[in-house]
C-alpha cells in the first residue's frame, strides 16, 4: 500500500490490531498514547520504553521493532481511527524520568516537529474513565437533586453571588 488515506486505511494489515489496542486502551485508561500502542502491538518492549524515558536511549525510533515507514503508517492510521471515534487530540510533553534537570525526550533521530508531534499526541476519550454515560439520562440542573452517597456529609449551601473560601 502506498499512502494511507481516509479511503484505504481500513485495508492496511495493521488496521485490525490498531483498532483492538485502541479499544483496550480506552476501556482501561480513557486515552490512547502512541508509545503505549507500540508496546501493546509488540513493536516496542516495555524495557526499551523505560530506558528511553530514563534517557538511556537517545530517541525512541531507535528501539521500535519495525521500520520507520511502518511506524509512520501506524501513527497515521491511529490518527484516522481516533478521528472516527471522536477522540480529542492532546499534545503531551515527554520529559526524562530523572532527578535534577528533566530535558524533553526525543522520538526521532531528526527531531522533525511533525514526527515529534505525531508521537506525542495522545487521544483522549470525551468520557472520563470509569464514568458511565447512558442514552436517555436526564440532565440534573440542581445539585441538591443529586442523591447523597451513604456516609457523605452534605455540601453547605452558598448564597448566590458569594464565593466559598478554603
Amino acid at each position: 500500500m502506498k499512502k494511507i488515506t481516509v479511503a484505504n486505511y481500513q485495508r492496511d494489515p495493521y488496521y485490525a490490531a490498531i483498532v483492538r489496542v485502541v479499544e483496550d486502551l480506552l476501556r482501561e485508561k480513557g486515552f490512547v498514547a502512541p508509545v503505549e500502542l507500540f508496546i501493546r502491538m509488540d513493536l516496542l518492549s516495555p524495557e526499551s520504553a523505560e530506558n528511553w524515558r530514563r534517557g538511556r536511549i537517545p530517541y525512541l525510533e531507535r528501539v521500535i521493532r519495525c521500520n520507520l515507514g511502518k511506524a509512520g503508517r501506524i501513527l497515521r492510521i491511529l490518527r484516522i481511527v481516533a478521528h472516527d471515534l471522536d477522540l480529542k487530540p492532546s499534545l503531551t510533553v515527554y520529559k526524562r524520568w530523572t532527578k535534577g534537570s528533566r530535558p524533553l525526550l526525543r522520538f526521532s533521530k531528526t527531531g522533525d516537529h511533525n514526527i515529534e508531534a505525531a508521537y506525542a499526541r495522545h487521544f483522549v476519550s470525551p468520557r472520563k474513565k470509569g464514568c458511565r454515560f447512558e442514552e436517555g439520562a436526564t440532565e440534573v440542573r440542581n445539585s441538591s437533586a443529586i442523591p447523597q452517597a451513604q456516609g457523605a456529609s452534605p455540601r453547605p449551601e452558598i448564597p448566590q453571588g458569594q464565593v466559598q473560601r478554603s
